[in-house]
């Protein structure tokens, strides 16, 4: 560096030291360039796409490093501890899912992470982290600031003598930040960039939601059709490849399995991405990939059946109230909401307050957003659900040879976690059944959940994205009453679905009409018609065809 350095003609030669400073270089080499340089382990992305942001990151190494000799000591050991603090966050989070996860985590991701509670923070670390990917991280957070502690008193150059090298380095400087094809191969700087586009993008929507409120919008009932009470259950993390229902080999769901003649269980439905917060969104609005302004253009689910007639109900046992989420702004728009997630408790604190709901005429839709699942699975549940223990009960499953003891525990806990959400679906039908009256009930996970199925990892990311993960129940469930006034609608249970619409089919259970209903997309009208369907921005099919099934032939299935 220090030949390149003294190629400048005479007036700006700068006499850099590179023994002197070699602990200035070592602290930035390891910020900036730890990783980028790492990155070439992620399985997501090509080894060619990631070199140029390892050359940026030279080149903004360089800059910052000829910046540096004009500081004094001090002034070097401030400006160092505020890009240590600025690229502490960015660099412990994707170093971390790249040691444990061994991929690089996208935008939609990191957006994800933006609107993560602190709860789900806890049990992500406890479902995830391992000793040594805690001590990997752990180290990374010490070494520079060790380093910038042991650095030495050193001269420096003066701005009034190397004023043009100065000004070129500022400039440099600027455009490596400012100039969005160059900065977002800066890992850091595009970890903020995606958080400013987050934060400007939910106001907007909240901007645009409370405009949205005030414009006319003409939603008929068609009262022969409405039902008394419409129940969505919304899951959380739950695959329908370790429901006995879909022909899993544990009995997973024995309560539902008894009463299976009467549900209508759907076999061939996807959610349109493989993470919470986007597939409510979708599943909440009209956007869709070909029509993303219809979020705020048209009305969203709870206003769409507030306009109906219909009084509306959140009763949610997942946190959202803490979290400016981008989807909140949609859920705060129903009449009446509880929150439950406080409480920490298992789903079934939610059966009360559906209980108390329930007592009251109106007619109804009620929406209950279940935790189910969600890592850590040990927490989903009661400790009388523990149910399955593979050293008591092993199953061929269990012979995959990447397998730990850890790993099986896991499976255990995930199967327990699906078992008592079977026996929460089937108090939540006891519940509707007792109140004798035209009802339905719709439940659909918000996305699957890859369990060491077919190879050594758990968990859902869009960045190493399976069948598994997308892949997802939606169980229907009709009063007599309701089913008779409801002739006309079809329950064919091979139908290929995407969660992604359902509103239209919800709209078409309410009896709702609407601009811009389409029948087509819905899952209970005779013009069904199949759609492409996508996971975040992949083909299905592409999804389905690269997934290797590892697994035994499963019994019994569907």
């Amino acid at each position: 560096m220090s030949e390149v350095l003294h190629t400048y003609p005479q007036k700006m030669k700068i006499n850099i030291s590179l023994k002197e400073r070699k602990l200035q270089l070592v602290f930035l080499s390891y910020i900036l360039l730890l990783v980028p340089s790492l990155s070439l382990i992620a399985q997501n992305i090509p080894a060619g796409t990631l070199i140029p942001g390892i050359l940026v990151s030279v080149g903004l190494l360089i800059v910052i490093f000829v910046l540096s000799s004009f500081m004094t000591t001090n002034g070097i050991r401030i400006f160092y501890s505020i890009l240590l603090a600025l690229t502490l966050i960015p660099g412990a989070v994707l170093l971390g899912y790249l040691l444990f996860a061994h991929v690089r985590l996208s935008d939609g991701s990191i957006t994800t992470l933006f609107e993560t509670n602190v709860e789900e923070s806890k049990e992500f670390i406890t479902g995830y982290m391992n000793p040594w990917v805690s001590l990997g991280v752990a180290l990374y957070i010490l070494c520079p600031a060790v380093m910038i502690f042991k650095m030495k008193n050193i001269a420096f150059q003066r701005v009034k003598e190397h004023k043009h090298t100065f000004a070129a380095c500022i400039l440099l400087l600027f455009l490596f930040l400012a100039l969005e094809p160059v900065a977002q191969h800066i890992y850091f700087v595009d970890f903020y960039r995606v958080f400013a586009d987050y934060k400007v993008r939910t106001k907007l929507e909240e901007k645009a939601i409370k405009t949205r409120l005030t414009k006319p919008f003409e939603v008929i009932r068609t009262e022969a059709k409405a039902p008394q009470t419409l129940l969505l259950v919304i899951g959380e993390s739950l695959s329908r490849h370790h429901m006995s229902l879909y022909g899993y080999e544990r009995d997973t769901n024995p309560l539902l399995s008894a009463r299976k003649s009467s549900l209508k269980i759907y076999r061939d439905v996807v959610s349109p991405q493989v993470h919470t917060i986007p597939v409510i969104r979708s599943v909440l609005t009209f956007a869709d990939p070909a029509h993303p302004e219809y979020l705020t253009q048209y009305p969203s689910l709870f206003e769409l059946f507030n306009r109906g007639g219909y009084e509306t109900y959140l009763i949610s046992n997942q946190p959202f109230d803490d979290v400016s989420s981008s989807y909140e702004a949609f859920l705060k728009l129903a009449d009446h909401i509880v929150d439950l997630s406080k409480t920490n408790e298992p789903d079934g604190v939610v059966l009360t307050a559906l209980e108390e709901t329930l007592q009251d005429n109106k007619r109804k839709l009620i929406i209950l957003h279940l935790m189910g699942s969600h890592t850590a699975y040990k927490f989903r549940y009661p400790s009388s659900f523990n149910h399955f223990d593979y050293r008591r009960q092993p199953h061929d499953s269990h012979t995959k040879p990447y397998l730990t003891d850890a790993a099986r525990t896991i499976i255990d806990q995930y199967d327990n976690s699906v078992r008592y959400n079977d026996y929460l679906i089937a108090s939540i039908i006891d519940l509707l059944e007792k109140r004798n009256e035209s009802s339905a009930m719709v439940y659909f996970s918000d996305h699957g959940e890859e369990v060491y199925d077919f190879r050594d990892f758990m968990g859902h990311t869009c960045e190493k994205i399976s069948a598994y993960m997308c892949e997802v129940p939606l169980i229907v469930w009709m009063s007599d009453g309701y089913r008779k006034k409801r002739k006309e609608l079809v329950f064919h249970e091979d139908r290929p679905y995407s969660s992604a619409d359902l509103l239209y089919s919800l709209s078409d259970m309410a009896g709702l009409s609407y601009e811009g209903y389409d029948g087509r997309r819905s899952l209970f009208a005779p013009q069904f018609a199949v759609c492409p369907r996508f996971v975040g921005e992949l083909p299905y099919e592409s999804v389905k065809k690269t997934q290797t099934y590892n697994v035994p032939r499963r019994k019994n299935s569907l």
